[in-house]
């Protein structure tokens, strides 16, 4: 039962960080999904198919070059409309792209009847995996041609290796086509059934022979869908043995691919032992005492006798029991830095629900605005057409905004020690944290030295003022006056950060306690103990000391002393 429990709750978090990982490449893909529209469009590419002159073709050949290297694409080429290739960006390379047809590939038949083209599959000259996004050309009401946009990869793979866990991308067929595992590239996650190799042999989309399966097994019969799966499999950053894993997924639909995500259950285990250990020994107890009164009941005449008996064995088992506490003692430290970074998870997985409504809001005035320009449009009214089409731009930058700023606290930060500019730092917590502030009355100013640079890093620097502002607001719920006030200066080779604030503030009681792990003032439910804890550990790790005070005339200060550096060296790097 307690396994059980301490499973589905990594679940909950499996979700959450999934969801970011499905983001993370879906924001990958949305970086050039616009391309194939906008190259269609220009008269270049129109004039070739129209008249594919040699002057004509040459002309498109470099411009077709220009573009793939200023929009980091693999390869932009150009199809008639028989899908013959009549000009491409690798023009003069040894193997190119022209005189090949491509009518057989599916991006040529969606883009030939309108469509933004979408496939996956091997290059066939490069064999190397590509996305392949096409649109058609059109000229006269007719569709002369079709321009197609290769995407390799490897980019969006050296990201997703750099994360913890294991993640890899199925398609439809249950082929990995994206890993951070080098070795599971181009396998699969279950036999393909005949109609899948058939297609895949028309489309010549992979080497069906080549096309093994992955080295992962279930570990239960019947799976939980809603929680996952238990599956064990050797991971790549391991010791070479198999290890047991949650592996939780979720689908993109757009794209008709899923996401999984493989978690190490070790952490659960280890939880789930302390508590049956802990329980186990309290109902062992009690059965002793049960015993030894029901044995002074049935032997009464011998009470003096079994007395003396009675404490010696008690003495033993409180030794042995002492013994097994000590034994539980040291395996809880050992587990603690393990707790204090899922404690970090699920913050985070807080954070990004407190953030899903700021997406909800304009996704619906996107729906209205396009409507209305709709409407507009049908009745010959452009320029109000234009002015929601405007506004509907204006929301697209800001979801994009927020969704990089989310993307970026969740992706897991280098360790290493940098030169960090502090106001890059404290605006993008501020913007994370700019919904609940503006809910929660707090009037907030800021007081940072633009120039100011320190040592350590900007996304966990970020973690600790996030953590001290949201502290701030729990602790000023119920007061009348609410604000906070951010402020730095230089003193010597230190840079010093304060973050005040109009609370109760911290009683003398407990200010020796307050930076310890499962420390907290708050109501059970509310707070684990351990944002305090994480927060002054990372300003340690940087070099530095966070310290509390009260002010005298009301409220806590918390004061980050870090070490100071120069603005040239953050240029220079």
């Amino acid at each position: 039962m307690s396994r059980s429990y301490f499973l589905k709750e990594m679940a909950i978090e499996a979700r959450a960080e999934t969801s970011i990982y499905k983001e993370v490449v879906q924001g990958w893909l949305g970086k050039f999904r616009p391309l194939p529209s906008t190259y269609a469009a220009y008269p270049e590419i129109r004039s070739v198919l129209i008249n594919p002159s040699p002057f004509n073709v040459d002309i498109a050949n470099r411009v077709l070059e220009n573009w793939s290297s200023a929009s980091g694409a693999s390869d932009v080429y150009l199809l008639n409309a028989n899908g013959l290739t009549i000009a491409a960006s690798n023009w003069d390379n040894p193997v190119t792209f022209i005189g090949q047809n491509y009518s057989f590939r599916p991006y040529y038949t969606q883009a030939m009847q309108g469509r933004l083209g979408r496939f996956f599959a091997l290059g066939v000259i490069s064999g190397k995996r590509g996305y392949y996004l096409s649109h058609p050309v059109r000229y006269e009401h007719q569709t002369i041609g079709v321009i197609v946009v290769k995407l390799t990869v490897e980019e969006i793979e050296q990201e997703l290796r750099a994360r913890q866990n294991e993640i890899f991308v199925t398609d439809e067929a249950g082929v990995v086509i994206i890993a951070s595992h080098p070795d599971w590239r181009l396998k699969t996650v279950d036999i393909l059934n005949d109609k899948a190799i058939s297609r895949i042999e028309t489309e010549r989309q992979y080497s069906v022979d080549t096309l093994d399966l992955l080295p992962i097994d279930n570990v239960e019969a019947k799976p939980d869908q809603k929680f996952g799966a238990l599956v064990s499999t050797v991971a790549d950053r391991s010791e070479k043995r198999k290890t047991e894993f949650l592996q939780y997924a979720l689908p993109m639909t757009a794209e008709k691919w899923n996401i999984h995500l493989l978690v190490p259950t070790e952490s659960a285990r280890i939880s789930a032992m302390l508590v049956s250990l802990v329980v186990s020994s309290i109902l062992t107890v009690a059965l002793l005492i049960a015993v030894i009164l029901l044995q002074r009941r049935d032997r009464l005449m011998q009470m003096l006798e079994f007395r003396e008996r009675a404490r010696l064995m008690l003495e033993n088992k409180v030794e042995e029991r002492t013994a097994d506490l000590k034994r539980s003692n040291e395996e809880l430290r050992q587990t603690q830095s393990e707790l204090i970074q899922a404690g970090k998870m699920a913050a985070l997985g807080q954070m990004s629900t407190a953030l899903s409504h700021e997406f909800n809001q304009p996704l619906t005035a996107i729906r209205t605005y396009a409507e209305n320009a709709n409407a507009f449009m049908d009745r010959g009214m452009d320029d109000k057409a234009s002015e929601n089409m405007r506004r509907i731009l204006i929301l697209t930058e800001r979801m994009a905004k927020l969704s990089k700023r989310l993307s970026a606290f969740a992706r897991k930060p280098n360790d290493n020690v940098a030169v960090i500019r502090l106001r890059d730092a404290v605006d993008e917590a501020l913007e994370l944290l700019q919904a609940r502030i503006e809910r929660s009355g707090v009037e907030l100013s800021v007081s940072v030295d633009p120039k100011l640079c320190f040592l350590g890093g900007q996304v966990r620097l970020q973690h600790v003022l996030m953590n001290l502002i949201v502290n701030a607001m729990d602790e000023m719920t119920e007061r009348d006056e609410k604000w906070i006030k951010i402020g730095s200066e230089r003193v010597e080779d230190k840079v010093i950060v304060r973050v005040q604030d109009s609370g109760a503030g911290v009683p003398e009681e407990i200010k020796d306690k307050i930076f310890d792990p499962f420390f907290t003032t708050k109501e059970v439910g509310k707070g684990v103990g351990l944002g305090l804890s994480i927060s002054y550990n990372i300003i340690r790790d940087f070099g530095g000391v966070m310290r509390v005070h009260n002010e005298v005339q009301g409220g806590a200060c918390f004061t980050l002393e870090l070490n100071a550096a120069n603005e040239n060296d953050l240029e220079e790097k």
